[in-house]
């Protein structure tokens, strides 16, 4: 069971993309007993996104945009160390979801009302139907559950690598931001600026020890 007056926290085991650095703040979504599967927070079928540039993105940056008074968050998660969709879900479904925050960010402007939505190089892919699959959507969306449906589906992720896929960027997943976490730096105490920058924000702040 989980013990009520210890903050839920995620897993700072080792992630795809290494370990969580001292002093660094991460937006991070915790596994709760009782909570919603990772598959509810995927966005199914993916939502392309044609103009990275505009949204401020970088092959593998985050940049918020507002929406209707709501700041929410952007982030891209490369290839390099996630090189497939499938891979970044079956951590989240293990450790949790723990994601960079970059100093530079306005901590201010995140609510309880924002949203982490990540994105990833292959999520999308133009040709779909290429790829027949008696696998079964992830998410239980009932068109995808058809007979015969051929359009793009999550359960394709877990079909990679796909020879001849026409990927596309797009977005894969829409987490709340419950906590932000801020790993601590018993050497160069510079988890202390960081605290202190990220308390802006409209979420808990929570210190943990990786």
């Amino acid at each position: 069971m989980h013990d009520e007056s210890r903050p839920l926290v995620t897993s700072g085991q080792r992630r795809g993309c290494g370990y969580r650095q001292p002093g660094g703040a991460y937006f991070a979504v915790p596994l709760a007993p009782g909570g919603r599967p990772v598959e509810g927070f995927l966005i199914d079928p993916p939502v392309v996104i044609e103009d990275a540039a505009r949204l401020g993105l970088t092959s593998v940056g985050v940049a918020v945009f507002e929406r209707d008074g709501v700041t929410h968050v952007v982030d891209i998660v490369g290839r390099e160390h996630y090189p497939t969709v499938a891979e970044f879900v079956d951590e989240a479904r293990r450790l949790g979801v723990s994601r960079r925050a970059p100093r530079t960010i306005d901590f201010a402007q995140i609510t309880a009302q924002s949203r982490l939505l990540l994105a990833h190089a292959h999520a999308g892919i133009a040709n779909a139907a290429e790829f027949p699959t008696d696998a079964i959507c992830p998410c239980h969306v009932d068109a995808h559950l058809a007979a015969g449906f051929q359009g793009m589906c999550a359960r394709l992720w877990w079909q990679e690598p796909l020879q001849g896929a026409q990927h596309r960027l797009a977005l894969f997943a829409s987490f709340p931001i419950p906590q932000i976490e801020v790993v601590r730096d018993p050497v160069g105490g510079g988890h202390l600026a960081t605290i202190e920058l990220a308390s802006k924000a409209g979420v808990p702040v929570i210190e943990v020890e990786r």
